[in-house]
C-alpha cells in the first residue's frame, strides 16, 4: 500500500518520508523503500530490510516550517 509518494528517475528508485520528527521522517521513507522492495521482488521484509542497509542511501531533503523530509534512493539494478 503506497503511504508517501514515490519517485522515480533514470538512474534510482526514491522513497519519501516527511514528518516534525527527523527520526519518524526517516522511518518511513525506510517503510517505504520496504515495501517498494517486497511489492517488486517478492522478498520478505526482513530481507527488504538488510538489503536497504547495504544499497540504500538515504538523505534529509527538506526543513521547512518544522517539517522534515528524508528521501532513499536506489541505484537501478543493485536489486532487480
Amino acid at each position: 500500500m503506497l503511504r508517501t509518494p514515490r519517485a522515480e528517475t533514470p538512474t534510482h528508485y526514491i522513497s519519501m518520508g516527511l514528518n516534525a520528527d527527523l527520526d519518524l521522517a526517516m522511518k518511513r521513507a525506510l517503510r517505504e523503500m520496504i515495501a517498494f522492495i517486497c511489492e517488486r521482488t517478492g522478498w520478505t521484509a526482513a530481507k527488504a530490510y538488510k538489503s536497504c542497509s547495504l544499497a540504500v542511501d538515504f538523505r534529509v531533503t527538506q526543513n521547512v516550517n518544522g517539517e522534515k523530509g528524508v528521501h532513499g534512493m536506489l541505484k537501478k539494478g543493485l536489486l532487480f
